[in-house]
């Protein structure tokens, strides 16, 4: 028993012992730094998004009637006008029985006529009258709809635009899970942009935006931002914001690929903290060291952050302007870590 508390007592004093002076080296020790002031800019703050050219209409056509397709009548890329027919199902079938259809009906049709005048005459009985007349009009209601499925044998434009895809070749079903011919209007298109949430608050319906593409030789273009998406992308937590733009000569194609710029209104204050200040945790919380009012130590502090700003990024909240905040040689920085600026 004696032996052990020996033994404690030595462990206490050996750990006393070496403790003093990492205390006193801890003491003594400062960490050279470099800090720059938190600040508040003024005026325009251009937000930069990579954007994707839409038709401003997709009309997918599928034709109304079964059977092979026999021809098609337009490839990719052909402007075509409203009504302009597109592509035909083989009408074996159908004219088969339109033409039985007409038959039966000029039968009562004919019928009718030479009743009528016997009927006129008071020579028909008011029974037999009206049986000629249901006949007649379930002949014409079957010749109705022998015209219609025969007319539904021919795909036509229902609006005027540029043939997108063409998914159907003849000899082909006319049955298809895909549709077999697109039509998309570009005379206007769209640019679709994400937008992440700290920064959705700023985008405005009626927005000017400029953009350029790169497969157009860098041309600049300019629109008008109409729609503002209310609903996070799931997995992305961004929002869907589209840009209208004039394209009287259809050179902008969808699919493009373009470089967005958004200029925000001027009087706009945004509190403005060096790139090379913040850091991001473990958990991606971003964070910066700020310099204590002593000058010589130094605290944590999280940060929200918005867009990208000309010097620097947003804050949106953690900070206020004029906070120092350390710029170099925060990798050796706890709190309260003395510091030497």
């Amino acid at each position: 028993m004696q032996k052990n508390l020996i033994l404690l007592a030595f462990v206490i004093a050996m750990a006393g012992c070496q403790t003093k002076p990492e205390t006193e080296k801890k003491v003594n020790a400062s960490i050279h730094v470099k800090a720059k002031t938190v600040t508040m800019k003024d005026g325009l703050s251009d937000l930069r998004y990579s954007g994707t050219v839409e038709a401003s209409q997709t009309i997918p056509l599928t034709f109304q009637s079964t059977g092979t397709v026999e021809q098609v009548l337009v490839q990719e890329g052909d402007v075509v006008r409203k009504g302009q027919l597109l592509a035909v199902v083989n009408k074996a079938d159908n004219q088969s029985i339109y033409n039985s259809s007409l038959a039966t009906y000029q039968k009562a049709k004919d019928g009718y006529d030479r009743l009528k005048q016997v009927y006129d005459k008071g020579s028909l009985t008011e029974v037999k009258w009206v049986e000629m007349e249901t006949n007649m009009k379930q002949a014409e209601s079957q010749l109705q709809i022998a015209k219609n499925n025969l007319d539904k044998c021919n795909l036509y434009a229902p609006a005027s635009g540029v043939v997108g895809s063409r998914n159907i070749e003849p000899g082909q079903s006319a049955l298809s899970t895909l549709a077999p011919i697109e039509l998309v209007k570009i005379e206007t298109v769209l640019v679709k942009i994400a937008v992440p949430e700290n920064e959705i608050g700023k985008i405005k319906k009626g927005l000017k935006a400029g953009f350029v593409i790169s497969a157009l030789g860098d041309k600049k273009f300019e629109g008008v931002i109409t729609h503002v998406g209310v609903v996070a992308d799931r997995f992305s937590r961004t929002y869907e914001v589209k840009i209208e733009v004039n394209n009287k000569d259809m050179e902008m194609k969808p699919g493009m690929v373009c470089d967005v710029n958004l200029a925000l209104d001027e009087g706009s204050h945004l509190l403005v903290v060096p790139y090379q200040a913040v850091s991001v945790d473990m958990k991606g919380n971003p964070y910066v060291w700020i310099v204590n009012s002593d000058k010589r130590t130094v605290k944590k502090m999280e940060v929200k952050l918005g867009s990208v700003a000309q010097n620097g990024i947003e804050v949106l909240s953690g900070l206020v302007s004029n906070d120092l905040v350390v710029v170099e040689g925060k990798e050796k920085l706890s709190d309260d870590s003395i510091i030497n600026l």
